[in-house]
């Protein structure tokens, strides 16, 4: 027996033995390296995956096969190897795969990705706990392990029977401080997320999303000031490995912050607010933006806003004065004359306009009155409102209820209009906004919301999942699963349904968008008929309410609605 047989049997020993006592934790194994780049194990499958360069793919490489620390490979498609020889890999594609022989006697399927790879050890739970994490990005080594604090993340993601967890990762140092670290090409920091896609069966519509927000959007009302501010967090999709087994499809971003929004810091030797940040996980009437109850600056929310920053635990009690102002300043906009005097006051209006077009577009019913963060850069300076964006995976034809998880493409609530006291305001016909927020959507249909580009968008991320592996990995670990409602994943069938759906519903949405709300019987003319179709209402005792009556946008129809559409025949 050689030395490299002595020293597998004595760390195998060691490794048993610290198992035995209860040091060991399930790891990430490292099962060897190719040229360098890690082959992370997933044993409960039997494979090992590296991350390689894109360029690989499509040919052939002569690559060095390196020991590590527990294993050595004895043979590859059973051609014998000695540590720090090289084996030619043929035609290196997503599909491909070889046969490993290591020195613990198994034997392995060899896969190649070009994604990057994350690696979690520990045991994790509701609260933080510590763990590891380690990055191999394509073709290079992995990164050091990084101590960190980690947890599950979500809401309804979040409950106890959900399986493909979301991951909040705070990276500490080894005296359990904060220590901020740069991923690729992201930001600096300690605070990192780990997306799960749970409920989307392309896993990637929340990333999608979220760089097309950043690419359409204007930037926020403050951005001379703060040009670094980005009101959508950057990320790269990935694979993940928790312990040795492989978890699939991820999403490695940035968190939603201050200092992703480069909001003002509060002032604690004076306790003086500055920049505010709140995220909606409600729907309600404030969220809405319809009504505008007490608030109490020693709660940690205001009916459905809850406050993200001054953090709580650091600045108490907290203060939703300019928050609440808004609410209150939008509650009494029922005549379009206050809202046209007030809007400009309290919110950041072009954000405003594009988050209005970006959510009816994605048909984001998810996002719009929750699942949006609302900030404030400094209340000292300008009290203003603006959008981030924040979890757009109940998009593109994807829902979030099991019941109906892929609506028909015209969903059963898409002439409605947006519940949002602001986004709606911008279909009054007397609006004085209404012709900038049409000229901004023709705008933005033309370039980064034409039909073409968000096709190919949608296409080129899921082709990317289909080309490295990693869906049909996704597919064998997932498929079936509870989390996606028992449904079947099909990456291939996703595509085209997401195509289907961009391609059919745009043209309908074109018409709805320049609709006049006068219009009340949907003929393409503003005329005699459409009063006649409200008087009728009136007089016959109409007991529902018709939004679509409703041309005032006051929640009753009445009289008035008659007269607004008056005022639209003579030009007012």
């Amino acid at each position: 027996m050689n030395s490299r047989h002595h020293i597998t049997i004595l760390i195998y020993t060691m490794t048993a033995l610290l198992s035995i006592m209860g040091f060991c934790r399930a790891q990430a194994a490292v099962m060897f390296t190719v040229n360098g780049c890690p082959a992370f194990c997933d044993s409960t499958a039997g494979t090992v995956l590296v991350s390689v360069p894109q360029q690989w793919f499509g040919t052939s490489i002569e690559a060095t096969i390196g020991d590590s620390d527990n294993c050595f490979v004895e043979s590859i498609n059973g051609m014998p190897l000695e540590n720090g020889s090289s084996f030619i890999f043929n035609d290196i594609n997503g599909s491909k795969s070889w046969s490993v022989a290591c020195s613990n006697g198994k034997v392995f399927t060899l896969q190649f990705t070009f994604l990057p790879i994350v690696a979690l050890e520990g045991d994790f739970g509701y609260d933080y706990s510590n763990g590891t994490v380690s990055l191999a990005e394509p073709g290079l080594p992995a990164s050091e392990m990084m101590t960190a604090r980690i947890k599950w993340r979500g809401g309804s993601t979040n409950t106890p029977e959900k399986h493909k967890r979301n991951y909040s990762i705070k990276f500490v140092n080894e005296n359990g401080e904060k220590q901020n670290r740069k991923l690729m090409n992201m930001r600096r920091d300690n605070h990192w997320i780990l997306d799960a896609g749970q409920i989307d069966m392309a896993r990637v519509r929340n990333r999608v999303a979220t760089e097309l927000w950043l690419d359409m959007a204007h930037e926020p009302y403050y951005f001379d000031k703060a040009p670094d501010a980005l009101s959508g967090v950057r990320g790269e999709v990935v694979e993940l490995f928790l312990g040795n087994e492989y978890r699939g499809i991820y999403s490695l971003t940035e968190a939603m912050d201050r200092k992703q929004l480069q909001l003002v810091k509060h002032d604690t030797i004076n306790n003086v607010f500055h920049g505010g940040l709140w995220k909606t996980d409600e729907f309600t009437d404030e969220t809405g933006f319809k009504w505008a109850d007490e608030y109490n600056d020693s709660l940690p929310d205001y009916y459905g806003f809850t406050t993200m920053y001054p953090e709580l635990d650091e600045v108490f009690p907290t203060s939703y004065e300019v928050l609440y102002n808004a609410v209150y300043a939008m509650m009494w906009s029922e005549t379009i004359e206050y809202f046209n005097n007030v809007i400009d006051q309290y919110f950041d209006v072009p954000v405003v306009i594009d988050y209005t077009i970006f959510y009816l577009t994605l048909c984001a019913n998810d996002n719009s009155t929750k699942n949006i963060y609302w900030l404030c850069h400094d209340r000292e300076q300008d009290p203003k409102l603006s959008i981030a964006v924040w979890d757009l995976d109940a998009t593109m034809g994807q829902s979030w209820s099991p019941m109906d998880w892929r609506p028909p493409i015209v969903a059963f609530d898409y002439f409605n209009l947006p519940y949002t006291w602001p986004f709606k305001m911008m279909f009054h016909n007397r609006c004085k906004y209404r012709q900038q927020f049409l000229d901004r959507y023709d705008e933005l249909r033309a370039s980064w919301l034409s039909e073409q580009s968000l096709v190919n968008r949608y296409a080129t991320a899921i082709d990317c999942l289909i080309e490295c592996g990693a869906a049909t990995r996704e597919e064998n670990r997932w498929n079936g699963d509870s989390d996606l409602f028992d449904h079947p994943l099909n990456f291939v069938e996703e595509k085209q349904y997401i195509s289907e759906w961009i391609t059919n519903r745009l043209p309908l949405l074109d018409v709805w968008m320049h609709h006049n709300v006068c219009d009340v019987n949907h003929d393409g003319t503003v005329s005699a008929v459409d009063i006649t179709i409200l008087y009728n209402y009136l007089i016959n005792g109409g007991d529902y309410y018709d939004e679509s009556l409703d041309t005032n946008f006051d929640g009753v129809i009445s009289a008035t609605d008659i007269t607004c559409i008056y005022n639209e025949l003579l030009g007012y």
